[in-house]
């Protein structure tokens, strides 16, 4: 929890009072659109008064004037503003925003200090009065080795901030921030903060002022970055994960990475054209502890398994091959390119080895052998066992099917060129569902364990192609579908009218009838 803290040794290397400097930034940027025209009428004629350059002047008379609300340009300062209509509510027209703002220290020639502002122009009152107002909200130093932060919050205590951040992020998240890169240029100019090479993060730090805490903590900021190494810095300031792959307080990049020379040299010529990430440093020094030599090509290629999910899946892989030789295996496929062109990453190569030996073991085969272990396609291997996987169930389904087969020939019916029968296999229910794009195929399974009851109609003139298909449970139609799942035509529902008559509904069987015997005269 922050504390009450004196503040005078920090302020001690700000100026006294606001620099010219930011009142210009905060006038010509921060609120560039905060110029206001308001008018105001006397008898027929319209006068206007700008904020900016504080002048009136007349601007119409009779039916011509400025309209509320639309732009217009000041005759006398030339600025573009607003028309706002004196006589109007102006109870909520305040404009605030956030800006920061970076100087010199004053009394330490290496040190750079900044200012979290909140200004605010409240025209509500007399417009003619309207004065910038300032809230420090926030002060920062940076010096070479440590960096502070002072907090100033409404109750107007100031607080020493344990953790430097931005309050754009914070307190003002909700306010439009602004940041003076000009100030930035300048105060850096001559202090060691020239060479941090703040330019390349002016994105992924805001208001830059976490990259100031890093760099005045971390010097090594500076080599990482000119190595190429800027996804290393970014991970830090956005607080992604960095696997501990950096030592920040380290005096040389050998240190500050935990390599060699030579590694450096490779790294460097990799950064050229890779993305090197904290992972792909995490999966190099994590493949080295496990004996394996790669270059930062080949673990960036294999980072995912090193650490997560697909590590702990390669891992239960083990009861085939050792988790090296799993490794080597998924690096020889990435550099096929047929097989590339199915598999990307390690964690495709991974998933789609684990999937085959599973299909491997279901059929039967020698995962002893080092061909049927490590196919040299992966790809074409695995389509391959696929489709023995899928012809084996076939073959069970095929068999439970063609048992019920003599049991469901009593629903054969032929009517008006129409005919139906119970579907034959499960291949007919795939090219069924295929050829007329449902999901019959689906229910193979469920039809072979006599779950449901599918049947195929066709017309008796083409007995081989796919019109129909009717699902029946318990004597009762459950479902007719066509193409694209379409409901039955009339000819079709006429034939399922005469079908129902003829083959669902139970027959009434005849009683014993009463015979009148006529008795002789």
């Amino acid at each position: 929890m922050a504390k009450e803290f004196n503040p005078d040794n920090i302020l001690a290397h700000f100026p006294p009072t606001i620099s010219k400097g930011i009142v210009d930034f905060v006038r010509d940027t921060v609120f560039l659109n905060s110029r206001y025209l308001f008018t105001r009428r006397v008898l027929d004629l319209q006068y206007s008064y700008c904020t900016h350059c504080q002048q009136e002047y007349l601007c119409g008379m009779g039916s011509i004037y400025y309209r509320h609300n639309e732009e217009r340009i000041c005759h006398k300062c030339e600025s573009k503003c607003v028309v706002k209509a004196s006589g109007r509510g102006r109870k909520h027209l305040i404009d605030d925003a956030y800006m920061v703002y970076y100087e010199k220290s004053v009394v330490d020639p290496k040190a750079i200090v900044a200012y979290g502002l909140h200004v605010m122009r409240d025209y509500s009152g007399d417009y003619r009065k309207v004065e910038t107002q300032y809230r420090t909200v926030a002060m920062y130093l940076f010096q070479p080795g440590k960096s502070k932060m002072l907090y100033q919050g409404w109750n107007g205590k100031w607080v020493d901030r344990k953790n430097v951040r931005s309050e754009c992020r914070n307190s003002m998240k909700n306010k439009s921030w602004y940041l003076s890169g000009e100030s930035v240029a300048a105060a850096v100019q001559g202090t060691p903060f020239q060479y941090s090479t703040w330019e390349e993060y002016q994105y992924q730090s805001t208001d830059l002022i976490e990259f100031f805490d890093l760099a005045a903590k971390y010097p090594c900021v500076e080599y990482l970055t000119k190595l190429g190494l800027t996804s290393l810095v970014e991970a830090k300031l956005i607080g992604r994960q960095t696997h501990g792959v950096v030592n920040w307080r380290g005096k040389t990049l050998e240190k500050v990475l935990r390599l060699s020379k030579p590694e450096l040299k490779d790294l460097r010529a990799t950064a050229v054209n890779t993305e090197v990430d904290p992972l792909t440093l995490h999966s190099y020094h994590f493949f080295k502890r496990n004996g394996m030599t790669l270059s930062f090509e080949q673990a960036y290629q294999l980072q995912s398994l090193s650490e997560g999910y697909y590590l702990e899946e390669a891992r239960k892989m083990s009861t085939f091959a050792s988790f090296t030789r799993i490794a080597q295996y998924a690096l020889k496929q990435l550099g096929k390119g047929d097989v590339r062109k199915h598999y990307r990453n390690a964690t495709s190569i991974l998933t789609a080895w684990r999937d085959y030996l599973k299909d491997c073991v279901e059929l039967g085969m020698d995962t002893q052998q080092e061909h049927i272990l490590f196919p040299n396609n992966l790809y074409t291997a695995h389509q391959k066992s696929i489709e023995k996987v899928k012809i084996k169930h076939d073959n069970a389904l095929n068999g439970m099917i063609g048992q019920r087969l003599a049991d469901l020939q009593k629903y054969e019916f032929e009517h008006n060129g129409l005919f139906i029968r119970p579907a034959k296999d499960s291949a007919e229910l795939f090219r069924e569902g295929k050829e007329l794009i449902h999901c019959v195929g689906r229910y193979a399974k469920t039809y072979a364990e006599g779950k449901t009851n599918l049947f195929v109609i066709r017309k008796a003139d083409e007995p081989d192609t796919p019109f129909y298909t009717m699902e029946i449970i318990d004597n009762k139609i459950i479902q007719t579908r066509g193409k694209s799942n379409c409901p039955p035509t009339e000819e079709v529902e006429e034939f399922i009218q005469a079908f129902t008559k003829a083959r669902l509904l139970k027959k009434k069987r005849a009683g014993k009838r009463k015979i009148n015997v006529a008795q002789p005269a």
